[in-house]
């Protein structure tokens, strides 16, 4: 069983609670902490999701849970517009999905230690998946199946009225297109699927995009309605795929990108964090790599490799060109991209491991208004509550 490792990081608050223990993402809203359980993907819990008090980080409570019903799975979660909170339903593979209803619930947070379901949006295939919502501009991003091509592709929605979210386009890469019905309902894609992991994110009139098994997109979306690909890059092969996240640093011309390591086999080479640099948005380029210290975690147990970051890298103030990482049985790892050709670690929290659980396993990082970072763990360890001090 492995120590607590911090530095540059103080622990405040601990709900081994929160998600059942087994966390998939984290929104903080209001002084709560709503958190999208793993359920039985890795974890042996219950599916669904649960909410925390969290207006005291140092004294953390769980103030209510929502059960799936049977054959959904529901691990991601975004707060729409400060009162509704959208939660994806998405369905358990083969014949344990049967019965699950694709698509994502709506519900009224506006009494968030109470959520009450207000509406349910159907959606084909499995259901998506990473989602994101862009509040500013009214929009959200769904991964998921789509009559006419292979596996997830981008679902971009109006939610100006968040309880009736009006379809605006559906768009995927030329080569996923299918002129029969495509191939879809595939909640857990090979390394190699050419598949929207996401979530999709807009700077300006420029959309990126983390494609599973087909890499990195850069899209015009002047026109939603008509979004046209510019650029893309791809390393797998000779890299392992799973590409998870693209996002870019404040307004410069770098994204931070993720590749997603699987539960099915470490990777001594492959599956970490890269920067790209996108001056020539026609021809996106890998410039830099950062990852842990292998000899130091690669053997603990668990996944060793990258998973996500904080969706949030401003252009200005304490958390400029900072990237916080979670990196599985190697915890969250905040990283220094002032130099994009040379990432810097300045500063890493490992949680200790609980009794009973073999290695850490670091899924998701949020974070709240006051700049407190909340870490979900998906092997047991819950949620840990924690101020970044470098």
């Amino acid at each position: 069983m492995s120590l607590e490792e911090a530095w540059n990081f103080r622990l405040l608050g601990h709900d081994p609670s929160a998600a059942w223990g087994g966390g998939s993402l984290v929104e903080v809203h209001k002084g709560h902490a709503f958190v999208g359980a793993v359920g039985g993907s890795s974890f042996n819990s219950a599916e669904g999701f649960t909410a925390h008090d969290v207006s005291d980080p140092r004294n953390p409570r769980k103030v209510f849970e929502f059960l799936a019903p049977p054959g959904v799975h529901m691990h991601k979660l975004r707060v729409v517009d400060g009162e509704i909170l959208y939660v994806n339903s998405e369905r358990l593979a083969g014949e344990r999905g049967a019965a699950g209803r694709a698509g994502f619930y709506i519900f009224d947070i506006s009494r968030p230690a109470e959520p009450r379901q207000i509406g349910f949006r159907n959606m084909p295939g499995s259901g998506p998946h990473r989602f994101g919502v862009d509040n500013a501009r009214k929009l959200a991003f769904f991964p998921n199946d789509a009559p006419g091509w292979n596996r997830r592709v981008i679902w971009t929605m109006d939610i100006s009225d968040p309880l009736k979210p009006e379809v605006v386009s559906i768009w995927g890469l030329p080569w996923q297109k299918d002129e029969g019905a495509g191939v879809g309902n595939d909640p857990h894609p090979a390394e190699t699927a050419c598949s929207l992991h996401g979530p999709p994110m807009i700077r300006g009139n420029r959309m990126f995009a983390a494609f599973w098994g087909g890499g990195v997109i850069v899209i015009d979306c002047s026109d939603l309605r008509a979004m046209r690909l510019i650029g893309h890059v791809k390393w797998s092969p000779p890299f392992v795929g799973s590409t998870h996240t693209a996002w870019p640093i404040g307004e410069r011309p770098y994204l931070v990108v993720t590749d997603e390591a699987r539960a099915k086999q470490n990777y001594w080479d492959s599956q970490f964090m890269w920067i790209l640099d996108i001056r020539d948005e026609t021809n996106p380029l890998p410039i830099a790599t950062f990852f842990p210290d292998r000899e130091k975690y690669f053997h603990r147990g668990g996944r060793f490799g990258a998973h996500n970051i904080l969706e949030h890298i401003p252009p200005d103030g304490p958390f400029a060109n900072k990237v916080f990482l979670t990196y599985f049985n190697a915890g969250l790892r905040a990283v220094d991209v002032s130099d994009p050709l040379r990432p810097i670690e300045i500063g890493y929290y490992v949680p200790a491991c609980p009794a009973g659980q073999t290695a850490i396993q670091s899924n998701d990082i949020g974070m709240d208004e006051r700049g407190l970072l909340y870490l979900v763990d998906r092997w047991g360890a819950g949620m840990h509550i924690l101020e970044f001090t470098g």
